[in-house]
């Protein structure tokens, strides 16, 4: 696996076609609820990271759900023709199932950026960060890569992946994630960006009680 460190790439204006994918599939055992549809800012969880990548230029914005999906998409409305509602009837069956879902739905794309449903502290400037260097390396390089933030030498999300890496996911199995595509990768290109959110995901109710407070300070 190739690896490189990126401090600076210039920003390009291509015709690449790259997928937002949210996975928001689990059954938040920890949480002991949907985490999905915990309230934040008025709306669900789950709706406000979907309106963060709103305002860029995705050709597709798919949804990965499964466990209460009927719910999920009772609730929460989005006007945007690009965004699409995918269900993982496996979801039983751990994050593995929820990414072959994204492929089948993205596949003919030039790449996805992969969201989690629980990362909601992302900053807007490191989502464009990650897709104008996926866009400049869909033009510049010519084998399969991944396009990852990093905070401290500490890998995080939203991550790229290219199209020529899409092949690849249907040998994931059970609660396997992305790493290991991510290591099958020629290179692996990693961002530096200052946003310990990239790191940052909630799992109990102890971590949705210190977002809630991180937002009561913001506003204060």
């Amino acid at each position: 696996m190739g690896y490189e460190s990126i401090t600076k790439v210039k920003s390009m204006k291509t015709n690449s076609r790259i997928a937002a994918v949210v996975l928001a599939s689990g059954m938040s055992k920890r949480m002991g609820t949907a985490k999905q549809l915990l309230l934040l800012q008025g709306v669900t969880l789950l709706e406000y990271i979907i309106r963060k990548l709103l305002p860029l230029p995705f050709e597709k914005i798919c949804v990965i759900i499964g466990n209460q999906s009927e719910e999920i998409m009772n609730r929460i409305h989005i006007e945007d023709p690009r965004c699409e509602w995918k269900i993982n009837r496996m979801y039983k069956e751990g994050q593995s199932a929820a990414l072959k879902v994204a492929v089948e739905s993205v596949n003919e794309l030039d790449g996805m950026m992969v969201f989690l449903a629980d990362q909601p502290l992302i900053s807007d400037e490191t989502i464009k960060i990650v897709f104008d260097r996926a866009t400049h390396f869909l033009v510049s390089h010519q084998g399969d890569f991944v396009v990852q933030p990093s905070f401290f030498n500490k890998s995080g999300h939203p991550v790229f992946f290219s199209n020529r890496l899409f092949s690849l996911f249907h040998k994931l199995e059970g609660d396997e994630g992305g790493r290991r595509i991510i290591n099958l990768a020629t290179s692996h290109y990693l961002v530096p960006v200052e946003d310990p959110g990239i790191l940052l995901d909630i799992d109990t109710p102890e971590d949705y009680q210190r977002l809630l407070r991180i937002f009561d300070v913001r506003k204060g």
